[in-house]
């Protein structure tokens, strides 16, 4: 359900997400940013990782989404 996807985007932005919705998401982003000129796959995916544990990325979705 959409509840369902909205609960589990937070846990995992919040640096409480499953490990596999966090490797979809690092190996898409990780793609991602080598499309911006970061060649290492493996370093951006450790990047992503790291700020997705942290639980910065949900303070960053938060301070867009108050921006309006």
């Amino acid at each position: 359900t959409p509840e369902e996807n909205r609960d589990i985007l937070t846990r995992l932005l919040q640096g409480k997400g499953d490990a596999a919705h966090e490797a979809a998401v690092a190996a898409n982003v990780a793609m991602l940013m080598r499309l911006h000129g970061h060649e290492d796959l493996q370093a951006n995916a450790q990047t992503v990782l790291e700020v997705l544990r942290s639980g910065s990325a949900y303070d960053r979705v938060t301070a867009l989404a108050a921006r309006g």
